[in-house]
């Protein structure tokens, strides 16, 4: 075990919104057989056994005596001294129960490949419910962040896709939150908003606020929107490679290539959550037209302030 970590030197945490693209990029960049993958360790459903909270922020100075607990279980993770929960959906069928039961879900299954791996020099611990821990954990533990953007017409029209919609009041109980980014506006923070569509839009803007004024004090932190990913797959995955210390190949190249282009459909196969074999130059094009203009309008006063430094 002692040996794991002492090989790992790299550490890069993948994070962003939810329905963003961090699975994707995160699976991307583990490719090399160097490269570890952590999946969702913060994730009160399949993470950590002890990380119990949705969307935790945590101040580096770790201010509280909740944080200081919540620190001795995150240095278990970068110790690999920790296990993950095994998530098993109603949803799934029988055989596939079964199966998680048996061998445990991704996030089990991908911990013990990466304990049992000889070669590993980087890790990538990739984590949308983590997003607030940033900051957190670049200065705590020195990860190398990388934040996935994603247009929040397409982030909305990703949550219409799975029924998912994460709204502010999922963050909003955190007082030292409130006080480091939203002191200013508690009337737009603790604004209860009854359509599904605008309480996300307003999520979007919350969270990209944050990792936003975090980033600005950090130019070493990647900053990638969704739409390069899927517009230049190769350039960017390259660059990222390049920028993140890991070892870029023609098979890695080829593997981009297989998921992302074709003749395939821009549009996620029916009843698929993730589905990373589509046609990815035509994702936002799709996701844009399924809004009509007086939504986009309604969507884009929620969020301007924000997403205008972005786009």
């Amino acid at each position: 075990m002692k040996l794991a970590v002492n090989q790992v030197k790299n550490w890069i945490f993948v994070t962003g919104t939810i329905r963003s693209g961090t699975t994707f990029a995160g699976k991307i960049l583990s490719l090399p057989i160097s490269v570890d993958y952590i999946h969702e360790p913060f994730n009160p459903q399949c993470g950590i056994p002890g990380m119990n909270r949705w969307y935790p922020y945590i101040r580096p100075s770790l201010d509280t005596p909740e944080m200081q607990k919540f620190d001795r279980l995150t240095q278990s993770l970068f110790q690999y001294n920790f296990n993950l929960r095994t998530k098993i959906p109603e949803k799934d069928n029988i055989s596939r129960k079964l199966m998680k039961q048996i061998w445990g879900s991704r996030g089990p299954f991908y911990l013990r490949m990466a304990k049992l791996n000889p070669f590993h020099q980087a890790a990538i611990i990739k984590d949308p419910i983590g997003n607030l821990l940033t900051e957190y954990l670049y200065l705590n533990f020195q990860v190398k962040p990388v934040i996935i953007i994603k247009h929040p017409l397409s982030f909305i029209a990703s949550l219409k896709r799975v029924n998912w919609w994460p709204y502010l009041g999922e963050i909003n109980d955190q007082p030292a939150l409130i006080e480091d980014y939203f002191a200013t506006e508690p009337d737009w923070i603790y604004q209860k908003r009854s359509d599904k569509v605008l309480a996300a839009a307003a999520y979007w803007r919350g969270i990209h606020k944050i990792l936003l004024t975090q980033s600005l004090r950090y130019p070493d932190w990647q900053l990638v929107t969704h739409e390069a990913l899927s517009q230049s797959p190769i350039a960017v995955f390259q660059q990222l490679y390049e920028q993140l210390n890991l070892p870029w190949s023609k098979p890695v190249k080829q593997y981009i290539l297989k998921k992302t282009q074709g003749n395939r459909s821009a549009e996620a196969k029916k009843g698929v959550v993730q589905d990373f074999e589509r046609n990815s130059a035509e994702i936002f094009n799709l996701r844009r037209s399924s809004f009509s203009i007086e939504e986009r309008i309604a969507i884009f006063e929620q969020v301007k302030d924000v997403a205008l430094q972005l786009y």
